[in-house]
């Protein structure tokens, strides 16, 4: 939900797991963590890198991105 309120259906989050997770209320090591098993699921997509910093977006499953694309590639008759 926050990746959704912060950076919408397309956009890269711009903050660290230490904001979002002072954000949310929880230590930031349970944020970090949570976020590895969304990446890793495809609810979250890695979208680029500061240095050591990390910034995602929604992934596939939760904007259904991967649907839409499937749907215009296909022919009609």
């Amino acid at each position: 939900m926050t990746y959704a309120i912060h950076g919408g259906l397309e956009h890269s989050v711009e903050r660290t797991a230490a904001v979002l997770a002072n954000l949310m209320g929880v230590p930031a090591p349970h944020f970090s963590r949570a976020r590895r098993e969304l990446e890793s699921e495809g609810w979250l997509e890695h979208t680029h890198s500061e240095g050591q910093v990390k910034f995602y977006r929604l992934g596939e499953k939760a904007t259904g991105r991967e649907v839409v694309v499937a749907l215009r590639s296909r022919t009609t008759a």
